[in-house]
């Protein structure tokens, strides 16, 4: 059975379509699934010209009529969404950037011959028997990577509260690009909104447990804010994390404060000095320091004595609290009230 990798235009397929030549539902493919979200988002990637996965197809040539029949092996709910969208049945979430609210015939000619010709690898699988396909497909299943909890968000949510949060993480491309606070591999799976999402809860509610199902519950929680809602909270964000870059990113890179738990906290306690996180339970130790503001000097001395005792993993020195509490499930508020506060203490006037 050959296999053989190409590319196709989606004017191709749109034609294969037409020519009834395409066949998007074979035994052994599952029904249309897809929300109208994760439709949106697809072809929100392809009109920026982004990567989508590959199709594969088992094409059955008839010498015959001379003619050949395409079935969708993998990625039938992919090329639904595109053919629907060509069709002009899909309107684009308004929550995208540059092409929220529009259907096909609302693009410029420029954006509709781009979208016609963006072309999509495609595997062929030629005159395959049924149980050759069967098997194709079932190896390709069995290569599936269980979805993490931020992906399920992503494609479940289409509210302010997730937009809020994707474009806070993208805009942040440095503290995975460059900073590695999230690493790239879990950047790619999302999780790096999971860190965005607890900064937001933190300035929206003040500081708590943290968590995939609390982040979770936050979303659900704020699925009727507006875009309005969350903008004040925006903009601390960005500024908090502005100053926890350009502060301590030359000297801290590579040390616990650039770890995402901890990085969390640094953004946390930059933002309690200043008066800008609301009060909670978790911060009420340190009360009195909320609003004193930052101390550089104060930061440089003592912030290295804390980096430098995680690092030889110090549990018996004047840091031991926060090095052990840096080594503990840290979406705890048991874990992150000292570890707060310690770096409170460290950084304020």
């Amino acid at each position: 059975m050959p296999s053989i990798p190409q590319t196709f235009s989606i004017s191709d397929f749109l034609t294969w379509d037409r020519q009834r030549q395409l066949e998007l539902q074979p035994q052994f493919q599952r029904g249309s699934v897809w929300t109208p979200q994760a439709q949106s988002f697809l072809i929100d990637t392809i009109l920026r010209e982004l990567p989508i996965p590959a199709v594969y197809i088992r094409t059955r040539i008839d010498a015959v009529t001379q003619s050949s029949i395409r079935e969708v092996v993998d990625g039938q709910q992919r090329l639904r969404a595109i053919l629907a969208f060509a069709a002009n049945d899909i309107r684009i979430s308004s929550r995208s950037p540059d092409f929220g609210g529009q259907r096909y015939n609302d693009l410029t000619q420029d954006r509709k011959d781009a979208f016609l010709s963006y072309n999509i690898s495609t595997v062929q699988l030629l005159n395959a028997s049924d149980a050759e396909v069967l098997e194709v497909f079932a190896r390709l299943n069995s290569y599936s990577v269980k979805v993490t909890p931020a992906e399920l968000r992503h494609a479940k949510f289409d509210e302010p509260v997730k937009w809020a949060i994707w474009n806070t993480t993208r805009e942040n491309g440095a503290l995975w690009d460059e900073y590695h606070v999230v690493s790239l591999r879990d950047s790619v799976r999302l999780k790096n909104t999971t860190l965005i999402a607890e900064l937001y809860m933190a300035f929206a509610n003040g500081l708590g447990d943290g968590g995939e199902e609390k982040v979770g519950a936050f979303y659900k929680n704020n699925i009727k804010r507006d875009e309005a809602y969350f903008a004040d909270i925006t903009a601390l964000v960005h500024k908090n994390i502005n100053i926890a870059i350009g502060t301590f990113g030359p000297s801290f890179s590579e040390t616990t404060f650039f770890d995402a738990p901890n990085f969390l906290l640094l953004v946390c306690a930059i933002a309690f000095v200043a008066g800008e996180l609301p009060a909670s339970a978790l911060t009420a130790v340190v009360d009195n320091k909320r609003g004193v503001g930052l101390s550089y000097a104060n930061a440089a001395n003592n912030l290295p004595l804390l980096a430098t005792a995680v690092e030889n993993d110090d549990i018996n020195g004047p840091y031991a609290t926060f090095v052990v509490a840096s080594k503990s499930s840290t979406q705890r508020t048991s874990s992150r009230r000292p570890r707060l506060a310690a770096i409170v203490n460290a950084i304020a006037a």
